[in-house]
């Protein structure tokens, strides 16, 4: 299952603050993907342990956690959320909060491309996070918009104190990306990630 084919662009702000916490970011992010869909495997196996159960049709069940995800999204009555969601009111329609909020900001100037070849995952472990979000490439989005906002807020947090009590500064920027770029011009600046 292919992803985000064209990559996810940044700005150079974003990027530092998302260095900030991570010391690799696409090996974080790939991480955070495969953490999730383990999670959503043992999540589906456990939702659908009763249903197979009760099912006279299933004689045996695979031991292997993978091989026995696989026979529920192989089964006639698995739905992915969307198609859940769809069928409960199918005038709502899929979920962009993430996109929207990454697409809101306008990445012009100094960028960096994560993933530029895009993000290629397994098909069980795609499906198995799709069992529980309508779109993975928006939840990537929210993901890695997650990511920069933590490393940003732990960013000023270490270093406001440090600017507010520096008899050097007499001006501050108006703006997050002001104080962003001025943290990260000072000789004192260290990231938190390595």
């Amino acid at each position: 299952m292919d992803i985000l084919s064209g990559g996810m662009v940044l700005t150079a702000n974003e990027n530092s603050c998302l260095l900030h916490i991570v010391v690799d970011a696409e090996a974080s992010i790939n991480s955070i993907i495969n953490a999730k869909a383990e999670v959503r495997r043992d999540a589906l196996i456990e939702e659908w342990r009763p249903r197979l159960y009760a099912d006279d049709s299933v004689t045996e069940l695979p031991a292997d956690p993978d091989d026995l995800a696989t026979l529920i999204l192989a089964r006639s009555d698995y739905k992915t959320r969307a198609q859940k969601d769809a069928a409960a009111d199918p005038v709502l329609p899929t979920s962009t909060t993430q996109k929207d909020k990454y697409d809101a900001v306008t990445r012009s100037g100094s960028t960096v491309t994560l993933f530029s070849s895009g993000i290629t995952i397994t098909d069980l472990l795609g499906n198995c996070i799709l069992a529980y979000v309508q779109d993975l490439e928006e939840w990537v989005y929210g993901a890695v918009l997650g990511m920069v906002n933590r490393g940003k807020k732990k960013m000023i947090a270490r270093y406001h104190p440090i600017i507010m009590d520096d008899a050097s500064v007499t001006t501050m920027p108006a703006t997050e990306d002001g104080l962003i770029t001025m943290i990260l011009a000072r000789s004192d600046y260290q990231r938190l990630g390595g």
